[in-house]
């Protein structure tokens, strides 16, 4: 599901903080019903209250209660395209349909009009980027990856986390099946965030209140 050609993206991506000790958890969804469902559960038994969701579109189509869930439960929900391709390899009229198929999938499913979007695996370049951003498109990635889709050990995932945490970072993570390690790691990394003294926010929150104006 997920490439490596990130390098662009973490030289790209402003790493300028805040004082202010506040931490965005992000989950992309693109397959699977049992660990988006007990991602949800985790989340609440934990009192995570705020966090950032970016589900594709074909997801979305076909699990729109857990979508609308998400929704009802407070969580922010963004884009994660509507097929789990690499963008860099289409033409920008392929995109623009894709962009545009997730948005309608995730407004009709609940009700969210979204203009943010983190793209398949991380995935751009300058073209895709000057593209996403004519269509108004706020484009994340992130400062940590915890490769919970790729490392099998709980303490393996943390390590990627807590310690590389400062404020204003947004973290990677994922809720999807069949990587139950996710939901191994969430109450670990959540509380070892808290010990060092942050508090969750969202995407949208932590640019409003880090002052990050650029996510990728």
């Amino acid at each position: 599901m997920r490439t490596h050609a990130m390098t662009i993206i973490k030289k790209r991506m402003g790493r300028k903080s805040s004082n202010k000790k506040i931490i965005a958890l992000t989950f992309d969804i693109a397959e699977g019903r049992s660990v988006p469902m007990r991602m949800i559960k985790l989340l609440q038994r934990l009192k995570v209250k705020q966090a950032t969701f970016f589900l594709t579109g074909e997801w979305t189509a076909q699990h729109p209660s857990i979508a609308l869930l998400l929704r009802k439960k407070g969580y922010e929900l963004a884009s994660h395209g509507y097929l789990h391709r690499n963008y860099p390899l289409y033409a920008d009229s392929w995109i623009e349909k894709e962009v545009k198929r997730a948005k309608r999938a995730i407004r009709i499913a609940t009700g969210v009009r979204t203009n943010m979007i983190r793209t398949p695996g991380g995935e751009i370049n300058a073209r895709v980027a000057r593209k996403l951003q004519s269509m108004g498109q706020t484009i994340v990635h992130w400062d940590i990856d915890s490769f919970d889709w790729k490392l099998k050990q709980t303490s393996a995932i943390v390590y990627r986390v807590v310690p590389k945490a400062f404020p204003g970072a947004v973290v990677l993570l994922h809720a999807c099946d069949p990587w139950v390690q996710s939901l191994r790691a969430v109450p670990r990394i959540v509380s070892g965030l808290r010990r060092k003294g942050y508090r969750f926010t969202t995407v949208t929150g932590l640019m409003k209140q880090s002052g990050r104006t650029k996510l990728y």
